[in-house]
């Protein structure tokens, strides 16, 4: 891919032609050059995706809020989601990003995080598998270095987990899960999934050297 990184932006109210329940925006990446085919329609599709969401899951529980407050003589629900783009590593080789949906709502506040990781050569996406040897038992590492974040952060009483987090952490775990920084790899996991909301998305970063990868502790 040749070229440079572009952003495209769009806002929609829904319903559009009434008074408007919710307000949708994004900003998504877009490759400004050549070779950036594959790259452009898979954040076109998640564009549209995003949208289709607002249309068909979120405004009907807006209308429905909507209801209720007339019924009860309440405020107007006032319903925003956005779409946002954090690009965490560019190089000539590499980029990685995150999006982070933020949907606020019913009194409440959700954040949802996607992250991609681009080899820019070919044009095609990379798997966390991609960044360990083939006979490393890389999984099971991670697991232990999030772990062990997890109890040194619990001794100094700087994060809240979930009395199940050693079992969350296994079964919550994806392998699409994750981003690279120019010397970390950060692995996170979504709201809920081992902490509770107050701590938002939680995210272990994990030492990386570009020239021999993360650097996992021995013993998982």
């Amino acid at each position: 891919m040749q070229g440079q990184l572009d952003f495209t932006t769009e806002s929609r109210r829904f319903p559009p032609d009434d008074l408007p329940l919710l307000t949708a925006s994004i900003r998504l990446p877009r490759w400004d050059g050549t070779g950036g085919r594959r790259f452009d329609r898979y954040y076109a599709a998640y564009g549209r995706a995003f949208f289709s969401y607002c249309q068909n899951e979120l405004l009907p529980r807006a209308m429905a809020a909507l209801e209720l407050a007339r019924q009860n003589g309440g405020a107007l629900p006032e319903w925003t989601v956005s779409l946002d783009t954090v690009v965490t590593l560019q190089r000539e080789d590499l980029l990685s990003l995150y999006t982070d949906t933020v949907e606020r709502g019913d009194g409440r506040r959700l954040v949802l995080r996607r992250a991609d990781t681009w080899d820019l050569t070919s044009g095609t996406p990379l798997p966390l598998g991609a960044f360990f040897p083939a006979d490393l038992l890389w999984k099971r590492r991670l697991l232990g270095a999030v772990a062990q974040q997890i109890r040194q952060q619990q001794e100094l009483g700087v994060a809240l987990y979930r009395p199940d987090w050693r079992r969350a952490i296994r079964t919550a775990f994806s392998g699409d899960h994750f981003y690279l920084t120019e010397r970390q790899l950060c692995l996170f996991y979504q709201m809920y999934a081992i902490a509770p909301p107050v701590e938002g998305i939680p995210v272990f970063p994990i030492p990386y050297d570009p020239g021999r990868g993360p650097r996992l502790p021995e013993q998982a």
